[in-house]
């Protein structure tokens, strides 16, 4: 939380207020996407490129290499949930040639091992749960422990040509280290050693290499696996196989890609417009300047889930992460203390709006708008479950509003917690909880009540995680701003005072090193090989990856970042063109 003011709310935000897809532009856009002879058109291709894939060749030199590339092709086009069988038969295919000590070549029965089909299959491998180990990658080391692979000259073509398949298999290395596990030490030497050559590429003259290649590199590097969405690598992907058109086996595979994204994006269109008209209706605007990011709220849940089935969690998640957007920039800008207190006790005591009757009329209006739709998402729950689940709303909110009123005192005391101490209430404020049990209430058919217990109140290893990514990578980006409003505690801050011989940028290298270990830990709790996890478990999963993603650039919903910007324009606001 940031300061708390007094009841004089004539300072404004700065500019943070300002909503740059306002309702009349939303309600305006149109796409010719949402007919009838669009989705038969899509039946027909998805049918034609299943017969593509059963056509692939078996027992000939590349076969291994061929199977693994189109795996990775549809998966990054967005188009895999169509071919689930072919991609299991595949990486089974490709499983039973794998060497556990070695890794595989380019085709059935190669005796010479490449890096390129071993960096790609351990990726591909990984991702789908065989149990595959990254130390394979430690026979592609010379003598001295470097990673070793061909690097040609560029005297001729064929030189070139030569390099580009040895960057290849460099480029595979450094996203097969983006699904690395903890005490992995050869996957961080992988990253190391990959990322520098990486980014050498990338400072050499455009036509040393194809523009597809470099757009590529350039991509894997900002946005590997852990922050990175399905829609926004599709939309990445499709421009990167156009670059390219000798990437793909057929024409059909890059046209489905394309009318897939299309499709998806009109029913995004038709549920944004929805959002929009509830936001422009409700004119909480009007009352205070507040961040208004519907949009940015509403890209961020379809990072979680973009099926079509789940619109009313996407609905939900938009709703409530407004409401707690709403709720943090009242609680930090607007409400002296002791109405912040109030607050906190109307929530905890069964959403009881008489007891904030005495503060200012428009934070009250405010307040009865944000406790009327929570009890509107909850009648959608209650619905959904079959019994009433006001009680664990309730207390996913009270968590998340008693750590912001303890964070208060902080504030209003100058008291410093230690790190363990900060983080501890932190996490919670970052609202993890509230934000989704909301959307998951809808997408899953029945949760039994011990299990939201243990969802919804952090009490196991997978959420713990999820929600410390969250508030370390906000404060790591937030920091000088929080300073700026006169909080007291980050975790930078509280770092520091652990650690007094730490610097300030110190601090940030070691607190963005903990978020890269954390993220490797959620990673192994997400798809080591025991992993059974459910459905809406993989929501919340995706969620964290599209949170990492929203703050590649700094704080995106703060402040209008550039790259959410670009990315609601690329996959909510643009048809592609076919």
């Amino acid at each position: 939380m940031a300061s708390l003011k007094g009841d004089d709310n004539s300072s404004s935000i700065p500019d943070r207020s300002l909503n740059l897809w306002d309702d009349d532009f939303v309600q305006s856009m149109e796409t010719p996407y949402g007919g009838s002879e669009c989705r038969e058109r899509l039946e027909t291709l998805v049918k034609e490129v299943k017969i593509l894939l059963k056509e692939m060749k078996t027992g000939l030199d590349g076969d291994l290499i061929e199977r693994l590339e189109m795996v990775d092709t549809l998966q990054c086009l967005g188009i895999d949930r169509y071919f689930q069988a072919e991609i299991k038969a595949a990486l089974d295919y490709v499983y039973g040639c794998w060497d556990g000590s070695v890794g595989i070549g380019l085709g059935f029965g190669s005796v010479t091992k490449n890096l390129n089909a071993t960096a790609l299959g351990l990726r591909l491998l990984r991702l789908h749960r065989y149990d595959v180990s990254a130390d394979v990658l430690e026979n592609f080391k010379d003598k001295s422990r470097q990673f070793f692979f061909w690097e040609g000259n560029n005297d001729n073509n064929e030189n070139i040509i030569v390099e580009e398949c040895g960057m290849r298999s460099i480029l595979n290395l450094f996203r097969a280290s983006s699904v690395a596990f903890p005490r992995e030490k050869v996957m961080e030497e992988a990253k190391i050693f990959s990322t520098t050559y990486l980014r050498q590429i990338l400072q050499k003259l455009e036509n040393t290499y194809k523009k597809s290649f470099l757009k590529e590199v350039e991509y894997a590097l900002l946005y590997e696996w852990t922050r990175t969405f399905s829609r926004w690598e599709a939309v990445n992907f499709i421009e990167i196989y156009e670059e390219d058109n000798l990437k793909l086996k057929d024409s059909k595979i890059i046209e489905l890609a394309k009318l897939d994204f299309n499709i998806l994006q009109f029913v995004y269109k038709m549920e944004m417009k929805k959002v929009s008209s509830w936001w422009a209706e409700c004119g909480i605007m009007k009352l205070i300047s507040i961040r208004q990011r519907p949009m940015e709220y509403y890209l961020l849940g379809l990072s979680a889930t973009d099926e079509e089935e789940f619109y009313s969690s996407r609905m939900a998640f938009t709703k409530s992460t407004t409401l707690l957007s709403l709720m943090d920039d009242l609680l930090d800008d607007y409400l002296t203390f002791e109405q912040v207190e109030l607050v906190v006790k109307a929530i905890t005591q069964g959403w009881d709006i008489s007891i904030v009757q005495d503060i200012p009329t428009d934070f009250k209006r405010i307040i009865e708008f944000i406790f009327q739709t929570v009890h509107e998402l909850a009648n959608e729950a209650t619905e959904k479950q079959g019994r009433d689940m006001m009680p664990f709303i309730t207390k996913a909110w009270a968590d998340y509003a008693e750590a912001s009123l303890q964070q208060a005192r902080w504030n209003i005391s100058k008291h410093a917690p230690t790190y363990n101490e900060y983080l501890k209430i932190a996490a919670t404020t970052a609202a993890i909880g509230p934000l989704l049990l909301h959307p998951i209430l809808l997408a899953a058919q029945h949760l039994e009540d011990n299990t939201i217990q243990k969802t919804f109140n952090n009490q196991c290893r997978f959420y713990e995680l999820i929600w410390l990514c969250t508030r370390l990578i906000d404060d790591v980006h937030d920091y000088q701003d929080d300073k700026l409003h006169g909080q007291t505690s980050s975790a930078i801050s509280c770092y520091m005072i652990d650690h007094p011989e730490s610097s300030e940028e110190e601090a940030l290298n070691d607190i963005n090193y903990m978020v890269d270990q954390l993220l490797k830990e959620l990673t192994w709790e997400f798809l080591n090989q025991e992993s059974s996890l459910l459905d809406w478990e993989k929501i919340c999963f995706n969620l964290n990856k599209g949170l990492q993603c929203f703050y590649v650039y700094g704080d995106g919903f703060s402040n209008h970042d550039k790259g959410n910007k670009q990315r609601i324009e690329k996959i909510l606001v643009d048809p592609i063109k076919i």
